[in-house]
C-alpha cells in the first residue's frame, strides 16, 4: 500500500476541519489542522524566507493561513484532492 502526503491551505479552520473529517472517512492517517504565520524572524532566516515566499507567493497575505497535513493511500489520492478543493482548499 503506497501512501502520499498532502499539504493544503485554507481560509478558515472550519473549511479545513470539514475536509479533515472527510479525509478521515477515506482512511487518511495523521490528519492535522493548524494555523501558521509568516512572521519568520530576522536576519538570515528572514532573508531566506523572503526568497522562498517570492517563489510561491505569500499565502498568509491572501488569508490562506490554515494548513491541513495528511497522509493518504495512493489509491484514493485523487478523491482526496477533490475533497480538499471542494472544501475551499488549495494544494
Amino acid at each position: 500500500m503506497a501512501e502520499k502526503a498532502i499539504l493544503a491551505y485554507f481560509h478558515s479552520p472550519e473549511q479545513a476541519h470539514g475536509a479533515a473529517a472527510k479525509l478521515k472517512a477515506l482512511r487518511a492517517e495523521d490528519v492535522q489542522v493548524d494555523r501558521f504565520t509568516n512572521d519568520i524572524g530576522h536576519g538570515l532566516e528572514s532573508a531566506m524566507a523572503d526568497s522562498m515566499l517570492s517563489d510561491k507567493g505569500d499565502l498568509g497575505a491572501v488569508g490562506l493561513d490554515i494548513i491541513l497535513a495528511a497522509v493518504i493511500d495512493d489509491s484514493v489520492y485523487e478523491q482526496a484532492v477533490r475533497v480538499i478543493e471542494s472544501a475551499g482548499g488549495t494544494i
